[in-house]
């Protein structure tokens, strides 16, 4: 792994409370505990649900998002008012408490909100623990605590809390800003000359950092931007301060004299450190919007690792994604090149400063306190704005809003292919088909035409010749045979060939690759939990090949076909019997909990022990 999760010191009883910093493997501070106090009891569990984590073959990003949801259960359990339990009772009391807290936090507004599928995630994270620490059984676990289930469809995608109009209104802002503030600095002019989307007033200034107001002085400077004379010019000044303070003589003398003079001669004053670092703000802001890039690898950037000769032809830069324990592209079209120089210029003025600070070649850093130069992080937007007459009236659109906004461009470009849009967000499919693709219902009716409703089911490789769902045949045991994925009803021997539907890039069956048959013709299925059983073993076994081969091309050309097919399968059969769902939820609890079909649970014994001989880490 290139993280790590710092877990073990859940079983010190007397600990220091963590850092805030839960969501950020390389930024965690470690807390202090008393060695004394270490708990062999928690250091048993902890083994034994190691061992079975790793046994499971989870991707690293799934296995580093389960122990942090173990981190905060145990931090529940020793610090808010818990009983530091160290039994099997005292967790299994912990967790309805628990319980009952996260509930609470799933009907409360502010920033103790839980939306249901995070309530649901780590509810589920700390009982499989406990059934996993005491190596229970499926019975006994449910005889302790009930099994915790979605109440929401998985087919229905969240709301974006913000409409399209209102994301462009923003992001267009943030680049008219970016622009003015950014060649203010450059080419060394005060009062900025601004535009803002809902004040008409033409000629507008910003000269305060302190949020107190844009004047509108038309007439008031010579071609070089020297403010005229104070008497020619007062009843122009009049017009912006009526009843107000300062007084139009004030204003000019503090910042049409001597606030410029100080920004014009150089002075790093309060207004350029201000503009600085919202050029920077504005200019992420937009950069995520082209690239569609996750925050931490795009704050992770340095300088040195951006091409801007491939900007708007290929990847122009790549980072490690921690989180996902991977490494990301960054592309985007040509037209950002252009701002992505003048943010270079911008960084190499503020270089240029020579100010102290850790910022190490950093391509995104801010002017912090004591005139240090900072790393930017992702609330460091939030002061510049809030007050900020500039974004009045503006509704302040959050990354992951921008990231699903730009989701759903790509989409459209991409007619609905959501397999390319996965490719342009660093996502899985599933992931962007379900956060990325959801918008309010006049959006849709307006832009999409209906397209999103049926994208859910419209996913679709190259390896067909239809937009419709491939059939599979129901088996029967006179006329067919189990075989390692289902079933095959070519009783008579003949030669297999591809469904229809199929064409020849698809895999060409082959008997003998139980993989291939998912392709076949003569591929049947028994309305039963074994060929149930059976291909969500499968499933299993691939997405554990690729995770050992680690090799992209093999996964999109073999792999994700194959899964899909799965998939579909399934949802052919439940679709025309309903009684089957029950029969896949089952199935799925026994490969939740490690239990494969015998012939795929022998393919993961050994894919993991290979993947155990290489070695991982926490």
């Amino acid at each position: 792994m290139h993280f790590k999760v710092d877990i073990g010191r859940v079983c010190y009883l007397e600990r220091a409370m963590d850092s805030g910093h839960y969501l950020s493997g390389k930024h965690y501070i470690p807390s202090s505990v008393n060695t004394k106090s270490l708990s062999p009891e928690r250091v048993k569990w902890l083994q034994n649900y190691l061992y079975t984590a790793f046994n499971r073959g989870w991707r690293d990003e799934t296995l580093r998002q389960n122990l942090h949801c173990l981190r905060y259960f145990f931090h529940f359990c020793d610090f808010d008012g818990g009983l530091k339990p160290t039994t099997l009772d005292g967790l299994v009391s912990e967790y309805q408490r628990y319980t009952n807290i996260l509930d609470q936090r799933g009907c409360i507004n502010g920033d103790s909100y839980l939306k249901p599928s995070s309530i649901l995630k780590r509810l589920n994270t700390a009982r499989s623990f406990i059934q996993w620490a005491f190596q229970l059984s499926n019975n006994e676990i449910l005889a302790l605590i009930p099994k915790q289930r979605s109440q929401q469809s998985n087919s229905v995608n969240e709301i974006r809390s913000v409409s399209l109009q209102d994301g462009q209104d923003y992001l267009r802002a943030c680049a008219a800003y970016f622009n003015q503030f950014a060649d203010a600095i450059l080419d060394n002019r005060y009062p900025i000359p601004v535009s803002h989307p809902h004040d008409e007033r033409e000629y507008l200034y910003w000269h305060s950092n302190l949020g107190t107001s844009l004047v509108s002085l038309p007439n008031c400077f010579t071609k070089e931007g020297e403010p005229l004379p104070y008497q020619k010019i007062k009843d122009i000044l009049a017009k912006n301060f009526k009843s107000k303070l300062p007084t139009k003589s004030e204003f000019y003398d503090r910042a049409l004299v001597r606030n410029r003079n100080e920004w014009i001669s150089g002075k790093l004053t309060p207004q350029k450190i201000y503009a600085y670092n919202l050029s920077v703000f504005c200019f992420f802001q937009i950069y995520l919007a082209f690239t569609a890039a996750n925050v931490q690898p795009t704050l992770d950037l340095k300088i040195s690792d951006i091409d801007l000769s491939k900007v708007g032809f290929s990847a122009f830069a790549k980072k490690h994604k921690f989180r996902a324990g991977r490494s990301v592209r960054f592309e985007a079209p040509s037209h950002l090149k252009r701002e992505i120089i003048k943010y270079v210029k911008l960084r190499t003025w503020a270089e240029s400063l020579e100010l102290p600070g850790d910022e190490n070649d950093y391509l995104f850093v801010k002017i912090g306190e004591n005139n240090k130069l900072q790393r930017f992080d992702r609330n460091s937007g939030a002061a510049l704005i809030r007050k900020s007459l500039l974004f009045k009236g503006l509704t302040k659109i959050s990354s992951r809003d921008i990231r699903q906004l730009a989701g759903e461009y790509f989409i459209r470009k991409s007619q609905g292919k959501v397999s390319l849009v996965a490719k342009k967000l660093n996502n899985s499919i599933a992931t962007t088909a379900t956060s990325y693709t959801s918008i309010d219902i006049e959006t849709q009716a307006q832009e999409m035409n209906r397209y999103h409703e049926e994208l859910s089911s419209q996913i679709r490789y190259f390896n067909r010749t239809t937009h419709s769902p491939i059939p599979v045949i129901f088996a029967s045991e006179d006329e067919s045979e189990r075989i390692a994925t289902g079933s095959c009803s070519n009783i008579d021997g003949e030669v297999p060939s591809r469904a229809k539907g199929f064409n020849v890039k698809a895999p060409e069956p082959a008997c003998g690759t139980f993989e291939s048959c998912l392709f076949c013709e003569y591929f049947a299925i028994h309305e039963d939990f074994e060929d149930i059983h059976k291909l969500l073993s499968l499933k299993e076994a691939l997405n554990t090949t690729s995770m050992i081969r680690n090799d992209s091309e093999h996964h999109e050309a073999v792999v994700k076909p194959a899964i899909f097919r799965i998939d579909e399968i399934l949802d052919y059969v439940s679709n025309n019997n309903h009684g089957l769902r029950d029969v896949i939820r089952l199935a799925g609890d026994k490969i939740e909990m490690g239990n494969f079909n015998q012939h795929w649970g022998r393919q993961i014994e050994i894919l993991l022990r290979r993947a155990n001989g290489s070695g991982r880490e926490v």
